[in-house]
């Protein structure tokens, strides 16, 4: 079969695949163990603070082992960074305001491992504090510890976190889509994330398929940007959690020849499914053209792979299904912060599960070493 042979069989393919009209043969359902599942949320509160804990113990560990001791200055000491991130991350967990959260402080100290309460406005200052959030990037890496070397196969995508109760992503994200097949005034703009009646805050995460963990997440309000801008960053970062990554796979806004490049040069293999008016030019890009051959030689095994990328969109609704309102804060540094600490939280809320589900070590108490 000729390139222009390959080319009419792989756009009559992906117009079939795009039309729901492919014959596709489903995964099988996976095997749960309700019963490990039903004590997991029987016990998710506990282990839940349990687990904020020890992570945020170890992060602060880690943080500063890597800091040179700062020359202590006169005046009142600021409020520990590990004891705010904690406040923060169970806040996010439990859904309440910052006045709520200091009085549930007063509730769950001692869980939290936190030695003395402190009043709202330290918490509300705690979201644009700088040691703050660089304890949370450490927990976020923890989070990824217990599954590295278990996941190998990962799914791209990028959602938005309404400001307001009227908004839906998923909404806008037709509509910009319409406005383009229209060739309307969104159309320039191919890779920009959709408006709304309000700000979004826009997102990129890396998830993994089988745990369905966040191993990469950036964040921004900048609706011009689109995925395509964050997807180096994203690869980086999840190759360097997860060195053995074997594949990627993300919807047609990701299928271009850059992000097949990127994927295969960090060790991956590509799973994008293409545009229907594809064609076999590889403009420096090899990665393209293994990809599509992979295509037309098993479709397929090909699509079997492809639509693992379902385990970001399913991680994405379970962030929603978590966390039901709009982000509360006002500003902008601060909004960004509330919409990361829901993944930080997710993940956390993972590994409670999976510590029943699957029998995974969860806790840093419990690990020999850590990447």
């Amino acid at each position: 079969m000729n390139n222009e042979a390959r080319t009419g069989f792989l756009r009559k393919l992906v117009d079939q695949v795009r039309s729901h009209e492919y014959p596709y043969e489903k995964r099988p359902k996976k095997n749960v163990n309700w019963s490990a599942y039903d004590l997991a949320q029987i016990n998710e509160t506990a282990d839940m603070l349990d687990l904020i804990k020890d992570l945020v113990d170890a992060a602060d560990a880690r943080v500063r082992a890597r800091h040179t001791p700062e020359k202590r200055e006169p005046g009142r000491p600021p409020t520990s960074a590990a004891d705010v991130a904690k406040v923060l991350l169970a806040q996010s967990y439990l859904g309440v305001s910052n006045r709520v959260a200091e009085g549930l402080l007063r509730l769950f100290w001692h869980n939290l491992g936190i030695n003395s309460t402190f009043s709202y406005k330290t918490i509300e200052r705690g979201y644009d504090r700088e040691a703050v959030n660089e304890i949370l990037d450490e927990v976020m890496l923890l989070s990824n510890v217990p599954i590295q070397g278990l996941e190998k196969t990962f799914a791209i995508d990028g959602t938005g976190t309404p400001t307001h109760m009227k908004q839906s992503y998923a909404h806008d994200r037709e509509r910009q889509n319409r406005e383009r097949d229209r060739g309307g005034q969104e159309a320039a703009v191919r890779d920009a994330f959709p408006r709304g009646i309000r700000e979004y805050v826009y997102s990129v995460g890396i998830v993994g398929t089988k745990y369905k963990l966040f191993a990469s997440f950036q964040n921004t309000l900048d609706h011009s940007k689109g995925e395509a801008a964050f997807m180096p960053m994203a690869i980086a970062q999840t190759k360097a959690l997860h060195p053995g990554m074997e594949m990627l796979t993300g919807d047609g806004l990701h299928a271009t020849r850059l992000a097949c490049q990127l994927t295969e040069d960090a060790g991956a293999v590509p799973r994008f499914l293409p545009k229907r008016n594809l064609n076999f030019k590889s403009y420096r890009s090899p990665a393209w053209i293994h990809m599509l051959m992979a295509l037309s030689r098993d479709p397929k095994s090909w699509l079997r792979d492809y639509y693992q990328r379902e385990a970001v969109e399913t991680a994405n609704s379970m962030v929603v299904m978590e966390n039901p309102y709009p982000l509360r804060k006002r500003l902008d540094v601060r909004r960004l912060t509330e919409d990361y600490l829901r993944r930080v939280d997710h993940n956390i809320r993972g590994l409670c599960y999976l510590a029943y589900v699957e029998d995974l070590k969860v806790s840093p108490k419990s690990w020999t070493t850590v990447a």
